[in-house]
């Protein structure tokens, strides 16, 4: 049992053997991303314009950027499987297609399981939103059979406005003489919500290494790829985040280069820089487990990988 900073030496050593070709695969993962934000940006800030925006998006992460992310990891794979250079003095020389490698390997199926995957996904994060369904429920029933949300409402809005003590004492009374049931019902349903978004963050943990194991075995369909990402992260997932957490820093550094320069192309530059080492770190985690968790016969059958 590793913990992050061995799985971040064995990157750092993995990575020495070529950052600048880490570098330029990682470039071209990440330009149809900034170019998809290019183009999002073009839409209105409305609702319409937002949903636009999600719609573009979703059928560019199933059709694009999951695909390019399996060619990348297996295009990370190299690394692991080539010790030494080809000649001494020289560097490795890498094959930049395996990077869209995922379009042109088993492409049907590649895109069959990572689709599965989000939809899966989309299916827990609902799960999760069923406490906040129900909440507008009750909100969308008092509003139509009394006046209290309304009032509510127009008394909020108002001490926000303007602030004063009498306004937000108006608005404290109004709601303990009127609907003293509102705190506890919205105090519920913070609660319920957190308990029902569970579910979608352990699962969007389980499914983590789904990308990592079609680059190694682009012929597994979806019931073993599942199979085998639960058994790699079952009793791990803590272990994963806490990888994730040790990245922390160059998150915050990214996200305070952004607040300062506004610029999305600087802050893809920084991401571009560290996306080498944290990949890699999360795939020398994959691999450990990977060879570490046999393959039940039972689950998969006599053809194992």
């Amino acid at each position: 049992m590793y913990g992050s900073s061995y799985y971040k030496l064995e990157a750092r050593r993995l990575l020495s053997k070529g950052y600048g070709s880490a570098l330029i695969g990682t470039l071209i993962l990440l330009i149809p991303s900034y170019l998809i934000n290019l183009i999002s940006s073009l839409f209105p800030l409305t609702a319409q314009g937002f949903l636009c925006v999600s719609a573009v998006s979703f059928v560019f992460a199933i059709f694009v950027t999951n695909i390019l992310t399996v060619g990348y990891y297996r295009f990370l794979m190299t690394y692991e499987r080539e010790e030494t250079p080809n000649t001494e003095g020289s560097s490795l020389k890498r094959d930049y297609n395996l990077i869209v490698s995922g379009f042109t390997k088993n492409f049907s199926n590649t895109l069959k399981v990572t689709f599965m995957r989000e939809l899966y996904m989309i299916g827990w994060t609902l799960v999760g939103l069923v406490p906040l369904l129900l909440f507008f429920g009750f909100i969308a029933f008092l509003s139509y059979t009394t006046d209290v949300v309304s009032n509510v409402y127009a008394l909020f809005t108002q001490a926000m406005t303007s602030p004063t003590t009498d306004m937000i004492q108006n608005l404290s009374n109004y709601i303990m003489t009127n609907c003293p049931y509102l705190p506890p019902v919205m105090l519920i349903t913070f609660f319920m919500s957190i308990a029902a978004s569970i579910p979608a963050i352990m699962k969007n943990y389980e499914y983590v290494t789904i990308p990592m194991i079609l680059a190694d075995y682009p012929d597994m369909d979806v019931r073993h790829a599942f199979a085998r990402t639960k058994d790699i992260m079952t009793g791990f997932k803590m272990r994963y985040f806490l990888i994730q957490l040790s990245f922390i820093l160059y998150i915050i550094l990214a996200q305070m280069i952004y607040m300062i320069s506004q610029s999305y192309l600087i802050y893809a530059i920084v991401i571009l820089l560290f996306n080498p080492y944290m990949s890699m770190t999360f795939l020398r985690f994959y691999r450990e487990r990977n060879n570490t968790v046999e393959y039940n016969i039972s689950v998969y059958g006599p053809h194992m990988p």
